[in-house]
């Protein structure tokens, strides 16, 4: 029986495994390094050569199992940079280091004693019990690390204590730069010091103490640039005042964002704590309440803006959100790619560093769920009700009470799940709402922001940003009497231009360097002046346009030196994007064109015609489908699919992973696009009309084909929640788009207005010979609801595009 032991693979603590030759001669190197360490230590700290011996005896018993060798390689770093950290710091100098090191070593005797006696007993121990053993082994050498950690922050706690004193030079540099764009940043940079206070040691886990490792490291650096700066500005040289100015405003922007990373961290394993705490019966309530998917702020790729840029704007969004005292709404208006979003999210990764965030919903009209309005209130509900426990005892007995009020009007909404809980808890938060011009409102006056007006007072201590496109219904909205009083208004596209042009060309400096550096151009006068200058004015004050300027060089063909100089030379567009006092030329049309007709000057007539096919798939999609689902949507391999979209990928959002979804990559390329006047190349331009029409056509055409009685096999007269493998026969019997199809068929139908002939026979068959199959296939992918919403939309469309509705529903036989 010990024979067959020894020969098995151990999982008691530890797996026996020959290690490979790599993994074999890191092993021979840490432990190498591990030796080279204690001779060094002998005069710099003596209790960390001992302990390291014990360890270093130990690890010779234990070196077969890979857990100690993982353990002991990652130990490495962590004990040379401590013995550089000792060799440094002068205790002499410091009592307060005294005292660290005092508990350092204690700590590392501690160790090296345990490392002793389980060094003893390796000698003599049995294959098994080492195994066991090993577990143990693996503990006290992270006990080291663990020892280490706490005496570094310790350490570099004295760091944080020196910044947060330099109030002294920060009023130099105040009086400075006094009534300049810096002061402001200075003052909140004071501001978030002397909110941020780092708690003692005793109660930190060692999450915590890596969070204030990295921060601390960050703050060394920031002090010494502090007092470099303070004292130079204490001299009569006010030559490179404005150079100094510069150099300010950066040291200001990393020491808030060291301690927004630190906040940041530490904020969300609060939140994640919390969402521990609920038990399972509440969290089963929140789970069913209807919400839709990711519109959070920490899902999905957003990006915050770049530091240094939107300075102005980041700045009084964040005043206002402290200040209870003025409008408990704000709303952030700006044109398309005028950037509200990447603003948006900006500000709530602050909001959430400084745990002020209650909730956030991104909508999105590429997402059905995130362009629905009856999906805001729900959502932004429960994540309230994951962040704060006493707005959950309080959402949890209504929701209990009336679970359908998701499914009510959206003053009921508003009133019930936020309005109610929100004023008995008497929470001081802040919720975001960003992209509402996204959402499906048939309101002239917006739906959300009507019943806003009527309850927003009823909340207080909460306060709402909103941002959105100045559309008639937004603005309508916001000019409402009960709203109007209690908005603040900031619009994006009336910002001073040499603002909006100074982050622009930052933003792209910034990103042209990044270029160069990843593809290796070494070019140190890239980008020139020239080429920033222009960009800039054909950017026109649309941040979007630079971001999708450097979208399009990452993804040429040429070098993007070389396609930067292509795209100087484009002629201008005459298309205009809802601004009327844009210069000819200077629109973020001209580069969307200009891709097109980069990837696709020498193409056929039936290429030209796969690319609309590929692209209106894209663009006129319900929800994002993946390049496999579109390519059986449009009848086109799915390899041809994914090298149209790989040749297109600087105007998508595209991944290598062929089961992800592919996005349109801003929401004005699905405008200019599909609008003859923004894209008068016939070539690319894509018709709403045909390309619904074509989609219409193929989902009939998948369904008709694919679906029979009882598609999944499933057992006579069982329920859905009585087939255990219910969702494994979903994914075996069906596909993404076909589950697309019979979800959004009706979608692309209704809006067809001319040609219908000939999508009337597939209808005719669906209708006839299918609809039951049909129903069968949305109860199992839990659409059923799906159902009611296509028969209230088919039926008023078939009356008003078909002169005899009857018999073109009835005549079976133009479907053979």
């Amino acid at each position: 029986m010990s024979g067959i032991l020894r020969k098995r693979p151990l999982s008691s603590g530890g797996t026996q495994t020959a290690p490979s030759s790599s993994k074999k001669q890191r092993f021979i190197d840490a432990t190498k390094a591990l030796l080279d360490i204690a001779k060094e230590s002998t005069d710099i700290f003596p209790p960390l050569k001992s302990c390291l011996g014990g360890i270093n005896a130990l690890i010779k018993h234990y070196e077969q199992y890979n857990d100690v060798r993982d353990q002991l390689n990652d130990l490495i770093p962590w004990v040379e940079k401590l013995l550089v950290t000792l060799a440094k710091v002068n205790p002499d100098d410091d009592y307060d280091e005294v005292e660290r090191r005092s508990q350092l070593a204690k700590s590392l005797e501690d160790i090296g004693t345990r490392s002793l006696s389980l060094s003893e007993k390796g000698k003599v121990a049995r294959v098994l019990d080492k195994a066991q053993d090993s577990g143990e082994v693996t503990k006290l050498i992270e006990k080291l690390r663990q020892a280490i950690l706490v005496y570094q922050v310790s350490q570099q706690q004295s760091i944080y204590n020196q910044v947060a004193q330099l109030n002294s030079s920060f009023d130099v540099l105040l009086k400075l730069h006094e009534k300049s764009p810096v002061d402001k940043k200075i003052e909140s940079v004071r501001a978030r010091l002397d909110r941020f206070r780092v708690e003692g040691n005793a109660a930190r886990n060692a999450d915590e103490f890596r969070r204030q490792k990295f921060l601390f490291e960050t703050l060394e650096g920031v002090k010494d640039r502090l007092r470099l700066l303070t004292e130079r500005s204490g001299t009569d040289q006010h030559a490179g005042k404005e150079i100094d100015a510069i150099a300010v405003s950066d040291l200001a922007d990393d020491l808030r964002d060291a301690i927004l990373d630190y906040q940041f961290s530490q904020q969300k394993a609060i939140y994640n704590q919390n969402c521990t705490l609920i038990d399972a019966a509440e969290s089963l309530v929140l789970n069913s309440c209807r919400r839709a998917q990711a519109a959070e702020f920490r899902h999905g790729d957003r990006r915050g803006c770049l530091k240094g840029t939107r300075d102005t704007v980041l700045d009084d969004i964040e005043s206002w959100s402290k200040d209870y005292t003025v409008s408990p709404v704000y709303w952030l208006n700006g044109l398309a790619g005028t950037g509200k979003s990447t603003i948006a999210q900006t500000i709530a990764e602050r909001l959430f560093a400084d745990g002020r965030l209650g909730a956030s919903f991104f909508c999105s009209r590429d997402f059905e769920d995130r362009r629905d309005l009856r999906h805001i209130f729900p959502t932004l509900a429960v994540q309230l009700a994951y962040g704060y426990p006493e707005y959950r005892s309080i959402l949890i007995p209504l929701l209990r009470s009336n679970p359908g009020i998701v499914h009510e009007s959206l003053y009921n909404q508003l009133e019930t799940l936020i309005a109610r809980p929100l004023s008995s808890s008497k929470i001081s938060t802040v919720v975001i709402i960003d992209a509402l011009d996204e959402c499906v409102d048939e309101d002239p006056q917006s739906a959300i922001l009507s019943v806003m007006g009527r309850l927003v007072e009823e909340i207080p201590n909460v306060k709402f940003l909103i941002t959105g496109r100045p559309e008639p219904r937004i603005q309508s909205g916001f000019r409402l009497g009960l709203l109007r009083p209690l908005t603040d208004i900031f619009v994006l596209h009336e910002v001073e231009p040499s603002v909006i042009n100074t982050d622009i060309r930052l933003f792209l400096e910034h990103g042209l360097r990044e270029l160069a550096k990843g593809q290796g151009i070494e070019q140190d006068d890239w980008p020139t002046d020239e080429h920033l200058d222009l960009l800039c004015e054909r950017a026109a004050g649309l941040f979007v346009y630079a971001v999708a300027t450097l979208k399009f060089l990452g993804h040429s063909f040429n070098p993007p030196n070389e396609q930067l100089d292509t795209i100087m030379k484009a002629p201008g567009s005459t298309a205009h994007e809802g601004k009327a006092n844009l210069q000819l030329g200077a629109t973020l049309d001209s580069l969307y064109l200009s891709c097109f007709q980069t990837t696709f000057n020498r193409t056929s007539a039936e290429d030209d015609e796969n690319v609309r096919l590929v692209i209106g798939a894209v663009v006129l999609a319900m929800n994002p489908l993946p390049p496999s689902a579109i390519a059986t949507l449009v009848k086109l391999g799915k390899q041809r699919v994914m090298n149209l979209l790989r040749l297109t990928q600087s105007l998508l959002k595209l991944s290598e992973d062929p089961d992800s979804p592919v996005l349109p990559f801003h929401k004005s390329f699905p405008d200019f696009i599909t609008n003859p006047l923004r894209c008068p190349d016939k070539r690319f331009h894509i018709s709403p009309g045909t390309g619904h029409l074509k989609l219409a056509l193929n989902c009939l055409k998948l369904i008709n084909d694919s679906l029979e009685q009882n598609l999944l096999s499933l057992p006579n007269y069982a329920l859905n929640s009585g087939v255990e493998d219910l969702e494994a026969r979903v994914d075996s019997y069906t596909s993404i788009a076909l589950c697309y199809a019979c979800r959004h068929w009706h979608n692309h139908l209704t809006e067809v207005r001319e040609d219908i002939t000939v999508i009337v026979p597939p209808l005719q068959h669906f209708l006839q010979k299918r609809f039951l199959a049909w129903l069968e296939v949305l109860s199992v992918i839990g659409a059923t609801r799906d159902a009611i919403v296509a028969l209230e939309n088919l039926i008023p469309w078939i009356q008003e595009v078909c002169s005899d509705p009857i018999h073109y529903i009835l005549d079976a036989h133009l479907y053979p």
